[in-house]
C-alpha cells in the first residue's frame, strides 16, 4: 500500500502516448468471461493476503462459476507498469490507482466512466468523495473513474510546550490560514529564533485551494494560481520568512524535512498523516508526550486523498468487474481494511462503525481518530492533473516559490513563470 500525504506524488508516467501507439491491442470483445481480475499495489504480504483471500472466497461463493484472479504489483515502477499494460491492452479488469494515475488512464480512454456505467452505486460512497473525484477537461468525458476506496488523512499536530511558551493557547489552534499566519507572527515575537509556528511553507496545490486560490480554471484547461489571491497566499510566507518566522532549513518543503524539524521539539504546528503518531512515539518520545492534535487550518474544506479501484474500459466482463470493484470497496470490506491499514473508509456510513465510534480521547491516538472523522465530514477531493504532480511539475513550481519566499524574486513574477511553464505542459 502506498500511503499518500499532503505531499506531491512524483513519477507519474504519460500513459496517453503509450496508448496512442497500441489502441488496437485491446483484448476487449462482446463475450463475457468467467474470470475477473483485480490488481493491488504492494499489498500481497502477511498483513493483507489473508484479508484478500477471504474476500475472493466470499465473492466466488456469492457468484457461482466466477473465478477471481488477484494480481499484486510492487511499489517500484508501478506507474510504468500501468502504462505498459494499458498500451498492450493487458490491464487487469480492476486496478488499484491513486487520483493521478486514474487521471492519466481516464484521459487515454483506458477506464470506464462510472458516472455512466455505475451511477446507481454512487450512493454506496460518501458524496463528498464520489463527487469530488470527478474528472473533466483535457479531453476527458466528465465523470468518476474509480470506486473510492481508502482515505489517507492528514491532521495538525500541535506541540503543547511551544504553544504555552510562545504566547498561544493550545485550546485555540488555528482554524483558518489567517489564524495560522497570525499565530506564526505571535510565536516569532515571543520566541523568535528559538521556536517557530511552522517548519515549512505549505505550498502544495491542495493548500492553494484550501486558502481560496483557484489553482485551475473551471474547465481545467489551464493553471490560474498566479491570480491576486495566489500572490496574496505566497506573500504571507515571504513576509514570515523575511521576519525569521520560518526556519531557513524549512525551505526544503517536504514531509521528511518537516518531520525532522518537528522532532527537534521547537515547532508548534505541523501537518502529517494520522499514521505518523507511531513515528513520533518511536523517534521523538519527548515530543510525543507534548502532542495534541487538531483539524488542519483551512479557509474552505479539508483535502481528502482517496485511493481508487478503477475498472478497465476493455474488460471482457464489464458487469462482473463492476460488481467486484463495488464489492471490494463496500462498507463492510472498507471497515475491515481500515482496521489493518491505519487508513479511513470512504464508503457511506462506514465511519459509524463501532471501531471508529469507540474513541478514547484520553490518548493522542483517540484524538487523532476524532479529528480525522471531522476532516472527512468537512472534506472534499482536490484532484489535479498529473502535469503538476509529477517530478517535472514539481520542478517547475517549487524553485519558483522558493525564490519568491526567500525574496530573490517577486511573488507575482515567480507565479507567472510557474504558471506559464505548467500551462505549456497541458497543451
Amino acid at each position: 500500500m502506498n500511503a499518500i500525504g499532503k505531499g506531491v506524488i512524483a513519477g507519474c508516467v504519460s500513459i496517453a502516448a503509450a496508448l496512442s501507439l497500441c489502441a488496437c491491442g485491446s483484448s476487449a470483445n462482446n463475450s463475457e468471461s468467467s474470470t475477473v481480475s483485480f490488481q493491488t499495489w504492494n499489498l500481497k504480504n502477511d498483513t493483507y493476503t489473508p484479508y484478500f483471500t477471504k474476500l475472493i472466497s466470499e465473492f466466488e461463493k456469492e457468484n457461482p462459476g466466477v473465478k477471481v484472479k488477484w494480481v499484486d504489483q510492487p511499489a517500484e515502477n508501478y506507474d510504468s507498469k500501468l502504462s505498459t499494460d494499458a498500451a498492450a491492452g493487458q490491464l487487469p479488469d480492476i486496478v488499484n490507482v491513486n487520483e493521478q494515475q486514474a487521471y492519466n488512464l481516464a484521459k487515454s480512454g483506458a477506464l470506464l466512466n462510472l458516472s455512466k456505467e455505475a451511477a446507481g452505486m454512487a450512493k454506496d460512497y460518501l458524496p463528498q468523495v464520489w463527487d469530488g473525484s470527478k474528472f473533466s477537461g483535457n479531453g476527458i468525458d466528465e465523470g468518476v473513474y474509480g470506486f473510492p476506496w481508502y482515505l489517507n488523512i492528514d491532521v495538525a499536530y500541535l506541540n503543547k510546550d511551544v504553544f504555552a511558551n510562545c504566547g498561544l493557547d493550545i485550546n485555540k489552534p488555528p482554524k483558518t490560514y489567517n489564524d495560522l499566519f497570525d499565530q506564526a507572527n505571535t510565536v516569532n515575537e515571543k520566541c523568535g529564533g528559538k521556536s517557530y509556528m511552522i517548519a515549512v511553507p505549505y505550498v502544495f496545490p491542495s493548500q492553494f485551494e484550501e486558502y481560496g486560490v483557484n489553482f485551475l480554471s473551471k474547465d481545467r484547461s489551464k493553471f490560474t494560481f498566479n491570480s491576486s489571491k495566489g500572490v496574496e497566499y505566497i506573500q504571507h510566507y515571504a513576509d514570515l520568512y523575511k521576519k525569521g518566522a520560518i526556519p531557513k532549513d524549512g525551505m526544503n518543503a517536504n514531509i521528511i524535512n518537516a518531520e525532522k524539524l518537528y522532532f527537534q521539539g521547537n515547532i508548534a504546528y505541523m501537518l502529517d498523516s494520522t499514521s505518523s503518531v507511531a513515528a513520533f512515539k518511536a523517534n521523538a518520545p519527548q515530543v510525543y508526550k507534548q502532542l495534541d492534535v487538531a483539524p488542519l487550518a483551512t479557509n474552505k474544506k479539508n483535502t481528502l486523498n482517496p485511493m481508487l479501484m478503477a475498472v478497465n474500459s476493455q474488460t471482457k466482463n464489464k458487469k462482473m468487474a463492476l460488481k467486484l470493484a463495488n464489492f471490494l470497496t463496500n462498507k463492510k470490506n472498507q471497515v475491515e481494511f481500515s482496521k489493518k491499514s491505519n487508513t479511513y473508509p470512504s464508503a457511506a456510513g462506514a465511519m459509524d462503525d463501532p471501531f471508529f465510534k469507540s474513541i478514547d480521547e484520553s490518548t493522542i491516538e483517540g484524538k487523532v481518530l476524532r479529528v480525522a472523522k471531522e476532516e472527512i465530514d468537512n472534506g472534499t477531493v482536490a484532484n489535479f492533473p498529473p502535469e503538476i504532480s509529477d517530478t517535472d511539475g514539481v520542478n517547475y513550481l517549487s524553485p519558483e516559490l522558493t525564490q519568491a519566499i526567500q525574496g530573490e524574486k517577486g511573488v507575482k513574477e515567480a507565479l507567472d513563470k510557474a504558471v506559464a511553464a505548467l500551462n505549456d505542459r497541458l497543451k
